[in-house]
């Protein structure tokens, strides 16, 4: 496993992610900003090169967004500084775009960005996204991670179909994005109602 930052223990009691008024408004402020970006069709997708770059660019600012609307049960944190690890299985199609989530928080969370075999290493992941190289066994991986606290989010096509948690899905050159509300309850993970506005809803 590759770590892109270090990887303590997990231990002792847990902490949920809360916010404050101030958060609040930003969160609400990004979801405008969100929304107002999908709907406008601003996400866009432009030349072959270009597609790559942007899409995954805007893809790993999902990863950190999604985050901040999430509440994982309180015993997923060690403590109330422990890190948010944003895990990648398989390969890394993000490239450079995953600098810009290392050091960035979510409450008092670091994030750190973790690169990880597509077979193991997710017992201390917060979230995991799943490479669309491994579209061949993703299911036996979402399998594995069974009921864990573990958010999943890939761009295989029907990824939230099949049991994903978040699928990132690419529609008239705009970037969307489906939820399993049942998936996540499973996991006993709390997604905000003002982030389930902006999704469409599979079971």
């Amino acid at each position: 496993m590759v770590v892109l930052k270090s990887l303590p223990k997990s231990t002792g009691s847990g902490w949920r992610v809360t916010s404050d008024k101030l958060a609040a408004n930003h969160n609400r402020c990004w979801l405008r900003v969100v929304a107002d970006l999908l709907l406008s069709g601003l996400i866009l997708v432009g030349s072959a090169w270009a597609a790559e770059f942007d899409e995954y660019a805007v893809k790993a600012a999902y990863l950190y967004n999604f985050a901040k609307f999430v509440e994982w049960p309180p015993e997923t944190f060690a403590d109330a500084d422990a890190p948010l690890r944003v895990c990648i299985a398989g390969d890394n199609p993000f490239g450079g775009a995953l600098a810009t989530l290392s050091d960035k928080t979510v409450g008092s969370h670091r994030v750190e960005v973790l690169l990880v075999p597509a077979t193991t290493g997710f017992d201390q992941c917060h979230i995991v996204f799943i490479s669309r190289a491994e579209q061949g066994r993703f299911k036996a991986l979402l399998a594995k991670l069974g009921r864990l606290p573990i958010l999943t989010i890939s761009d295989i096509g029907d990824f939230a179909q099949a049991g994903g948690m978040i699928g990132l899905v690419e529609t008239n050159q705009r970037i969307r994005f489906d939820i399993n509300l049942a998936a996540t309850r499973q996991a006993n993970l709390k997604l905000s109602s003002q982030l389930l506005k902006l999704a469409t809803i599979v079971n």
